[in-house]
């Protein structure tokens, strides 16, 4: 029944702050949108009972609070605690374990006061229902058949009734401190076996123990922004003093101006907003009270005698621009020509990109699928005929230095014979170079493809490089031929 009579006190409560909250059309709401609490809390539990309670006992647990307004909020809360009971002068004692799950409402008692905008200290009440089991270890407990029993209690989940009250001290916006004292009260025939002794013989407490578990709570306020307004969400409401919006408000209106029609200049603008309080007579002001000047030439409209100037010239002492006459054709012609005169255009230097042509395993013949590199190079020769290319020969470095330095010769030679003899290439347009096996594009030691190549360029200051020392390398043919003259 008592139950009962709780859950309804709690869906009334519940109800009436519901209906407090919905705004009426036009009202403006003083409860904004605000943050969770997120507690950690730790404590010494103790039993009241039939057996005196063995100090210290051990708790902790967590909590998450809401506010529903600045006065009321609601709080889930979850605990486990350990500790012990022994008799007086006797040999009873008893060891339980408790964990539980509760539903409160808190009460911020001293926040109907409201003289600050956020409270430093905050005084709760606690009123709350929830679900617990509990083990308890006994010995030497009294029997109704007058023997003493060990053993141990496995409590079925049940209800229980808590009552308690607290301080809070606020460090910061995100985080508070508090002091709490709670007391759970079991339901149920076994609620006088907490501590292991339901009383049998006795003239004790008959009715059920009493779980008291003092503690500290360190808290955490939660949230983003928003999702309606995008603002920032307030402190929880608890902290908050609900007439602080009204006093903004209040404040806002109290540090108005108040309203002065004075107009000394008698411009049309009062001089609560005037920038130029006493404007010349008839003188024309803009929207802050100062005379126009219209074209922006530092005289006044009043005494310009030209308002509208065209941007760009000096005026005189009655703003009238100074334009020069205008300009002639021969003028123009006399400009254009006077440039035109000292005019050159900026020499370009083209760093052409050529490809490469590259070569079988010590061979310097070209190779069929290398044509269409050397035909792109003699196409860009022929349309530039004023340039110069250097061919430079290369090898990979499976062969000795010397070897290698003769047989990149050969290679450049060869390119350059084809251009000659296929294109029409002019020989004294092609610089040979040769490199060797230095510059390698792989660095790779032996054989490699990509490295026996020959590489064209834009010549600069180059010059051609003699035939080096050295026994025949390579194997191929070259392309030249007698008709074409190479």
């Amino acid at each position: 029944m008592t139950v009962r009579k709780i859950a309804l006190f709690i869906l009334f409560i519940s109800a009436a702050l519901g209906l407090n909250a919905q705004d009426a059309g036009g009202y403006r709401s003083l409860t904004p949108a605000d943050q969770w609490e997120l507690g950690i809390h730790a404590g010494t539990p103790f039993i009241i009972g039939d057996l005196d309670p063995k100090f210290p006992g051990f708790g902790g647990g967590l909590h998450v609070r809401k506010s529903l307004d600045q006065v009321f909020s609601v709080r889930v809360s979850a605990l486990y605690a350990s500790m012990k009971n022994e008799g007086e002068n006797d040999s009873r004692t008893s060891e339980t374990s408790w964990i539980s799950g509760s539903g409160q409402l808190v009460v911020a008692l001293n926040n109907i006061r409201f003289n600050k905008p956020y409270r430093k200290i905050l005084v709760n009440g606690i009123i709350g229902v929830g679900a617990n089991q509990f083990e308890t270890d006994y010995e030497n407990i009294l029997q109704a058949d007058g023997s003493l029993k060990s053993g141990t209690y496995d409590g079925e989940l049940t209800g229980h009734f808590e009552v308690g009250a607290g301080l809070a001290f606020r460090f910061s916006p995100k985080m508070n401190l508090g002091i709490e004292y709670t007391v759970h009260s079991p339901f149920g025939a076994r609620a006088d076996f907490l501590d292991g002794d339901d009383n049998a013989r006795s003239s004790g407490t008959t009715y059920r123990d009493f779980l008291h578990y003092p503690h500290l709570s360190l808290n955490f306020n939660l949230g983003g922004k928003d999702k309606k307004t995008g603002a920032k969400k307030a402190e929880p409401l608890y902290w908050a003093n609900p007439m602080a919006m009204t006093n903004d408000a209040l404040a806002a209106l109290e540090a108005r101006p108040v309203y002065d029609p004075t107009d000394t200049d008698s411009d049309g603008i009062i001089d609560a907003i005037d920038q130029e309080v006493n404007s010349p007579a008839n003188a024309r002001v803009d929207t802050r009270g100062v005379t126009l000047d219209s074209d922006m030439d530092k005289v006044p409209d009043y005494q310009d005698k030209e308002p509208y100037s065209p941007p760009g010239y000096s005026v005189d002492k009655m703003g009238v621009a100074q334009v020069p006459k205008p300009i002639t054709e021969a003028d123009v012609n006399r400009i254009v020509d006077a440039k035109l005169a000292n005019f050159k255009l900026p020499e370009v230097k083209m760093n052409w990109f050529f490809p490469m042509v590259n070569f079988d395993n010590n061979s310097y013949s070209i190779k069929r699928d290398q044509y269409t590199s050397l035909y792109q190079i003699a196409q860009v020769m022929k349309a530039n005929p004023s340039i110069k290319v250097v061919a430079t020969g290369y090898t990979d470095a499976s062969g000795s230095e010397g070897y290698n330095n003769v047989l990149s010769y050969n290679r450049a030679k060869s390119a350059i014979e084809y251009l000659v003899s296929q294109h029409g290439i002019a020989r004294d347009r092609l610089i040979l170079n040769y490199g060797g096996e230095m510059n390698n594009i792989v660095a790779a030691k032996g054989a490699n493809y990509t490295n026996r190549r020959v590489e064209f360029k834009v010549a600069g200051s180059e010059t051609e490089q003699a035939r080096p020392e050295g026994k025949e390398a390579g194997k191929g043919k070259f392309g030249g031929n007698n008709a074409g003259g190479y």
